[in-house]
């Protein structure tokens, strides 16, 4: 695969500004589209949303990684045509990114809902004049947590865009919440949001301020944002195509979300024939009982963790696994390389995921080297581990301070009490690499780990319990305490 750092004349190399950024990458995708070689060939642009943080750069990263590995699969008949990373932060201003991935950057808007940024900046791109320098006549939003299965064809046409099957945008079920926003509309949205999509471009000129609109109408109402949630900007998007009569090719197999309530068995690939009349045409891969199976998706979306025990079971929904790949580890440190593989009997998405993961960090010079824990170590519960810990139980009941500040205790049973509030407090597992640069594993007792304010601790104390030090995981800020009582 080739390295998504390398910048090259193929792959188009973008500095932040719009001319570079949207029309290196097409240059290459219209002269293919006009090759008699390639009859029929309706190349697309993918355009991918993306915020300026950590969180979702190193998503952005490998998603570009998985994105050029696929365009180079299809060859040059293949219809994935230019790239261009859609970045909110501060207009014109390009991060330490842009030269490797072609980038624009229009103004962020903060506040309380931060997905409004999506339908923002897509404005700001098509009336900005963006969306006039790219060659390619449709477009592909994607965001930072999909990763391409596979070389995906324009599944659109120029009045039906494509889109996936999200089975909680039902339109019966929000009908009247729909009908405040847009009367009459209610029932008749499809079951869609604004990505991924396929769409034409005249289509997505004509959505995008509409989208924005709809979205911020919803933001103003108290009982739609009670009603829609996180996913109002996603009713915003489906509510203004219906107000243009806009229909969508309803995908199922456009997208995989493995880890989803009910689809921790789901497989990526199924035993033939494929039960599914949407892109019949997946790849043959073999199965476990050694018959052939096809994959019929394009998309891994990783929106929800995957979670197993390390016998290979599910976790159960909502809890963190003892083995465990979700991205809301990784919010202010890049997941490390090389992570440890799923448990034997784990689904074969989450095998092909962590293999996604680990290939793109591996490859990518520039991947930063990282003191976040990988795959194995973050299922930290109130009063684990305590019971077979001779250091737990002679820290049980004592207090301390933390940073010089005093009232940190470790209540017996696991309740941390903190001056920042409460925590969870137990015995941090032996043989798991924190990729704490050796901190508990020079400790003669163990450690413990103290968690609270969002962020992970482990904690080595003194041999008579008079002093600890505590690594933070994923930065490594050190901080001592001192016993009081």
């Amino acid at each position: 695969a080739a390295e998504a750092g390398d910048p090259s004349p193929e792959l188009g190399r973008g500095d932040g500004t719009a001319a570079t950024a949207t029309s290196a990458t097409s240059a290459t995708s219209a002269a293919s589209a006009a090759d008699p070689a390639c009859p029929g060939r309706r190349p697309y642009h993918t355009l991918l949303t993306s915020q300026a943080t950590t969180y979702q750069a190193w998503q952005s990263r490998i998603m570009y990684y998985h994105f050029v590995k696929q365009r180079k699969l299809a060859g040059p008949c293949g219809e994935m045509g230019g790239f261009t990373r859609l970045l909110t932060g501060v207009k014109d201003r390009p991060d330490a990114f842009a030269n490797e991935m072609p980038t624009v950057v229009v103004n962020e808007r903060r506040g309380g809902y931060p997905v409004i940024n999506r339908p923002s900046s897509i404005v700001q791109f098509v009336e900005g004049g963006h969306l006039d320098r790219i060659a390619e006549e449709y477009i592909f939003i994607a965001e930072t947590d999909h990763v391409m299965l596979r070389p995906m064809p324009n599944l659109a046409s120029e009045t039906v865009p494509a889109a996936f099957h999200f089975g909680y945008m039902l339109a019966s079920g929000q009908a009247g919440v729909v009908d405040r926003i847009s009367p009459g509309l209610g029932g008749k949205t499809d079951p869609v949001g604004p990505s991924p999509l396929l769409i034409h471009k005249e289509q997505l000129r004509r959505i995008a301020r509409p989208w924005l609109q709809f979205t911020e109408k919803i933001m103003a109402d108290h009982q739609a944002v009670q009603a829609l949630g996180w996913v109002r900007e996603m009713w915003g998007y489906a509510i203004a195509a219906a107000s243009l009569g806009v229909k969508h090719l309803v995908l199922d197999a456009l997208q995989f979300e493995g880890g989803s309530i009910g689809n921790h068995n789901r497989q990526l690939a199924w035993p033939l024939p494929t039960p599914t009349p949407v892109v019949p045409e997946g790849p043959l891969v073999p199965g476990r009982s050694g018959t052939p199976h096809r994959m019929p998706y394009y998309i891994f979306h990783y929106t929800y963790g995957l979670e197993y025990t390390l016998a290979g079971r599910p976790q159960g929904s909502g809890t963190i696994g003892e083995w465990s790949l979700d991205k809301r580890h990784y919010g202010g440190a890049y997941p490390p390389r090389h992570m440890q593989p799923p448990p034997s009997g784990a689904s074969d998405g989450t095998a092909w995921l962590l293999e996604a993961w680990n290939e793109a960090s591996g490859n990518i010079s520039t991947w930063p080297e990282s003191l976040a824990m990988g795959t194995v170590g973050w299922r930290r519960v109130k009063g684990q581990g305590i019971d077979g810990s001779p250091l737990a139980s002679r820290v049980s009941g004592t207090e301390w301070s933390w940073a010089g500040i005093p009232g940190l205790a470790f209540r017996p049973g696991g309740e941390l009490k903190t001056p920042w509030g409460s925590g969870v407090w137990g015995a941090a597992p032996k043989g798991v690499d924190f990729h704490d640069k050796g901190f508990c594993a020079s400790a003669g007792e163990g450690c413990l780990f103290a968690d609270f304010g969002g962020a992970l601790h482990n904690v080595r104390f003194e041999a008579d319990l008079r002093r600890f030090d505590s690594f933070r995981l994923g930065d490594g800020t050190n901080v001592k305490g001192e016993r009081k009582a």
